[in-house]
């Protein structure tokens, strides 16, 4: 064989091991994009199961405290026999005209004595920390609200020509008729301080709807639209006692939703 036979042999070998090698490397650029590509799929379905069995994991847990049982929402505070601390005033269950609660006199209103000692406190409160409360009503007797509301109709008919329905239905969002009102029971207070815009607005407010639970107090209508059609109100708080107060900020619950979760369980 000639040299130049060999060295074209040797060439052929070169070249064919050379094309091995760079396939071999193709290959492994080949692999180590496909881990890059599939690495980050995989890192985010772990976290995804993870995310997955947290959630489910949270959800046992809150299973675990839920449900209790009314046992749990014993009231503790003094007057822990009050009855009148869960009642509920509404078109579907109003007092009767007769019902006239004990009252004393506090902070220039009537309200129930289990309140009182929780209003005077907190009215006190709020001034140390520069706040001015004005405590404006209190009890209404049925009489009284009798006549709020037929003066309040009259006036919304005077100024919007609207029939008697429709001006009933207007006025019964923000005050219901006699027997039907909370105002009734010596429980309910009406707040706001000096301002020139709305209370919602101010650090007053702030601070009492932060703090209302320490004495007892929870705002009675937060929503836009309340159980038995009463629309929220920022001045509007509702005595219910600490430990109630409490477990219902707990637990993330209005008044209404409140109640109906003790009647079901």
């Amino acid at each position: 064989m000639s040299r130049n036979q060999r060295n074209f042999k040797l060439g052929k070998v070169n070249r064919g091991v050379l094309e091995e090698q760079q396939a071999r490397e193709e290959n492994k650029v080949q692999n180590l994009r496909a881990l890059l590509y599939i690495l980050p799929l995989i890192m985010l379905a772990v976290l995804a199961v993870g995310i997955f069995f947290g959630y489910k994991f949270y959800v046992n847990t809150l299973n675990e405290k839920s449900p209790i049982s009314p046992s749990e929402y014993i009231e503790d505070d003094t007057h822990s026999s009050n009855p009148m601390f869960l009642i509920t005033v509404s078109a579907a269950s109003p007092i009767d005209k007769d019902f006239v609660p004990e009252t004393v006199e506090c902070c220039g209103i009537q309200i129930a004595p289990e309140a009182a000692d929780g209003l005077n406190s907190m009215v006190a409160d709020a001034k140390k920390a520069g706040f001015d409360l004005m405590v404006v009503e209190g009890y209404v007797s049925y009489e009284d609200q009798a006549k709020r509301y037929k003066e309040e109709v009259e006036k919304y008919r005077k100024d919007s020509k609207a029939s008697l329905i429709m001006a009933e239905a207007h006025v019964k969002k923000e005050l219901p008729p006699a027997g039907e009102s909370e105002q009734q029971t010596g429980l309910l207070v009406y707040l706001t301080v000096k301002t020139d815009g709305k209370f919602a607005d101010t650090p007053a407010y702030s601070w009492l709807t932060r703090h209302c639970v320490d004495y007892g107090f929870i705002l009675r209508y937060p929503n836009k639209e309340n159980a038995g059609g009463i629309s929220y109100s920022s001045h509007l708080f509702r005595y219910v006692g600490k430990t109630y107060a409490h477990n219902m900020r707990a637990l993330d619950m209005n008044f209404d939703r409140f109640t109906e979760y003790l009647a079901a369980h």
